[in-house]
């Protein structure tokens, strides 16, 4: 619960927008007094989805895979060593994804009879900042030179290394347990 405040803590301080809403599922790691506190803190408004309802969050849910389970698998990771590179691996998977990786974002929704009609637009993460008007020069011009400055092959094969190292923590953690 304290790492999940201080990462979401880490997240909004390199935002280059102000967080408004934080939208969660029921997990106790975002309902308990710590998230709360930190939402009323820093006039955020927090809303969770409906218990047992998956498809309330479709697209975190989504990402749940690419971005986690993809990287880390469905090992349950609770060890200080674990914490510390599962913190750098999500710090280098979010440079990836934000920086390089496009997405496809709805921006179109009619309905034309009885069907309903979709279109998307495929762009990255970074490209969708520096359109925001909102976003200041400067927070532009931050994200332009860290991503000008980022090798994505060396940043990928980075990834590769930590996500090596976690098995070879995690396993090291199983086999002292098992010969206890």
């Amino acid at each position: 619960m304290v790492w999940t405040k201080k990462a979401l803590k880490d997240i909004m301080d390199d935002m280059p927008i102000k967080v408004k809403t934080l939208h969660s599922d029921n997990g106790s790691e975002f309902i308990n007094a710590h998230i709360q506190k930190l939402c009323m803190e820093e006039g955020i408004e927090f809303t969770r989805s409906r218990p047992y309802r998956k498809n309330d969050a479709p697209y975190v849910e989504s990402k749940n895979w690419s971005l986690v389970r993809a990287y880390t698998g469905w090992r349950r990771y609770d060890t200080e060593e674990e914490e510390e590179v599962l913190g750098r691996l999500s710090e280098l998977i979010s440079l990836r994804h934000n920086l390089f990786i496009p997405t496809m974002k709805l921006s179109i929704r009619k309905r034309i009879g009885g069907k309903i009609r979709r279109q998307y637009s495929i762009d990255t993460p970074f490209n969708r900042v520096i359109e925001i008007d909102e976003v200041s020069k400067e927070s532009k011009e931050r994200l332009k030179a860290k991503r000008e400055s980022i090798d994505l092959i060396t940043l990928s094969l980075e990834i590769e290394k930590l996500g090596e190292e976690l098995d070879r923590i995690y396993e090291r953690k199983i086999r002292r347990y098992n010969h206890e």
